[in-house]
């Protein structure tokens, strides 16, 4: 199974209220239609109201790199028509995750807060900053559940607002010195149903 990650925002005549509503709502369901996914979330944020995007989307497929494709057909067609209904394509910021899961144990239910920590760091000691931020968390997992980092290999320009994001429900703790320049912000995570993801039910 691989993983794309993607953060979105509204149109510039919209906000981030209306964004969330039509992309749970509307958006979502067509995507859960139309793309063979094993496993979709949205992390809808709850604060920053100026951190340049409202929702970040977690994808997983058997084969991302063949899901991503079907945007060049049909399927792309119908995504972007909605898509302008509602979010800034000009802004949609994607890319390939490395997902870690560091301790196990999913959310108990499908709407529930977290926080993710978008952590940035150059090219230059990206090697050196994965092992501490893999550190960090892993110290983390070891007194909570649901904790995960996303390394993220932007696909395009605007790029991913991170380099990694740390995902976890619980934040006690201080940001090591080295991961100083990291930015912290509140969701709402939201899973769609197994039942209805097309990826399993191709799996079944």
């Amino acid at each position: 199974m691989t993983k794309s990650i993607c953060a979105l925002v509204h149109r510039p005549d919209s906000d981030r209220e209306a964004f969330q509503r039509y992309y749970e709502e509307r958006h979502a369901p067509l995507g859960v239609r139309h793309f063979p996914f094993t496993r979709y979330v949205r992390n809808h944020l709850l604060d920053a109201p100026d951190i340049g995007f409202d929702t970040i989307s977690e994808f997983w497929a058997d084969d991302i790199a063949a899901t991503a494709a079907l945007m060049d057909g049909p399927v792309g067609e119908i995504m972007r028509a909605d898509e302008e209904r509602f979010m800034d394509r000009s802004r949609i910021a994607p890319g390939g995750s490395d997902e870690h899961v560091l301790s196990a144990g999913a959310l108990a239910d499908a709407h529930e807060e977290r926080y993710a920590v978008l952590i940035r760091y150059g090219a230059e000691d990206s090697m050196d900053m994965r092992d501490k931020v893999l550190g960090w968390a892993s110290e983390m997992a070891e007194r909570t559940s649901g904790v995960s980092v996303d390394f993220v290999q932007s696909w395009q320009t605007p790029a991913f607002p991170a380099d990694a994001v740390l995902w976890t429900p619980d934040l006690s703790g201080n940001v090591p010195d080295q991961l100083a320049q990291s930015q912290v912000v509140r969701v709402r995570r939201v899973e769609a149903p197994a039942h209805t993801l097309l990826g399993r039910a191709q799996a079944q």
